[in-house]
């Protein structure tokens, strides 16, 4: 097995990356701007899917999800594995939201992949079925 590096903080790399997935989705889910944008790099990408227009800067990205949030008022994102290599990792999660009407709560498990550079996120690239969320969270209520 091949030794890494530590950072100061004394994580790996791959420590690094696993905290910093996971930081991103609780910082989401704290709805928590500063705390978000605290895990990007400045010049950091988010595309929702892998063949849509970036946003970007860091600052955008923050703004995105601000929007989504507000959509989402009562979500939560829970992550539920990380899969870290020393510069990028796998994230996978679930975005849970209780519907009155239905009675039960609506769940879209997710994946998202991460590029880490210097300690920051620099690339997010979310994975989901879109069609099944949308059928999940709005088309039901």
């Amino acid at each position: 097995m091949e030794s890494q590096r530590h950072s100061a903080s004394g994580l790996t790399e791959t420590e690094i990356v696993e905290a910093l997935g996971r930081e991103f989705f609780q910082a989401l889910d704290a709805r928590d701007p500063r705390r978000l944008r605290n895990t990007l790099a400045a010049n950091a990408t988010f595309r929702a899917h892998p063949h849509s227009a970036p946003i970007r800067p860091a600052d955008e990205i923050v703004a995105y999800f601000g929007t989504v949030v507000s959509s989402y008022p009562n979500a939560h994102w829970d992550v539920t594995d990380v899969i870290a290599a020393p510069d990028r990792g796998a994230v996978q999660f679930v975005i849970r939201e209780y519907s009155a009407r239905q009675g039960r709560e609506r769940i879209s498990e997710q994946v998202a992949v991460i590029r880490v550079s210097g300690g920051k996120i620099v690339s997010v690239v979310g994975y989901y079925d879109s069609a099944e969320f949308q059928r999940v969270f709005w088309e039901t209520d």
